[in-house]
Parts: C-alpha cells; structure tokens; sequence
C-alpha cells in the first residue's frame, strides 16, 4: 500500500493492528530489491505494508525519526515494537513477526522461521 497523505499514513496506523512501515526513496537501489522480500514476509502474516518515500513525506518520515533508507518499522496498535535500517535482517523480522503471534494469524506453521520462507 502506497502511503502518499499523513491521513493515509494514520488511516493505516488506526484501522491496522499491525503493520509494517517501509520507508525508501526513489534513488535507492537497496531499498527496491528488498521491497519485494518484505511484501513476501508481510504477506505470510497478512500484514500490510505502507510504502513511505522519504523524498515525497519528508515530515512524516521525520516524526517517526528515520534519517536513512531503507527503514522498516513494525507497528502494533500504533506503537513501534522493532526498528531495522540500512542492512535489515528479515530473520529477525521474522522472529519478530512470529512473536506477535497471539495477534496474529499466522500463514506459516510456527517454528518454521527460515530465510527460504521470505
């Protein structure tokens, strides 16, 4: 889902109990080829995914603090619960994902957390 408004950005954070914030820019190269792993990841959990580019919501991605991209934030009810820049580790995504499993629903059997997954 691509965020281009604060109210899409708060339409998602209030209407989702969690989601992933995946701040880029449009020079970025990383953060294109690591788009589609998160989307992959996301949509293990059926979570989704607000694209946020930093070039476009510069004040937006300055009130949640992020100063390089990529920036991956998982969100729960509103609340920041895991921060990953620059060299993301999705395994800890992951783990991540799965430890908010009382929330979720997840698609994966659990305890199968693996790289081949994403």
């Amino acid at each position: 889902m691509l965020i281009q408004s604060r109210e899409s950005l708060d339409h998602l954070l209030r209407e989702q109990k969690i989601s992933i914030l995946y701040f880029s820019s449009s020079n970025c190269n990383v953060c294109h080829a690591l788009l589609p792993k998160v989307l992959k990841l996301a949509q293990n959990y059926e979570i989704v995914v607000g694209e946020i580019n930093i070039q476009e919501l510069r004040e937006e991605a300055g009130q949640f603090l992020v100063f390089t991209v990529p920036t991956l934030l998982i969100m729960l009810e509103g609340k920041e619960i895991l921060r990953e820049s620059r060299f993301i580790d999705l395994l800890n995504v992951a783990r991540t994902l799965e430890s908010l499993s009382e929330y979720l629903e997840p698609l994966l059997p659990s305890g199968n957390i693996s790289l081949s997954n994403i």
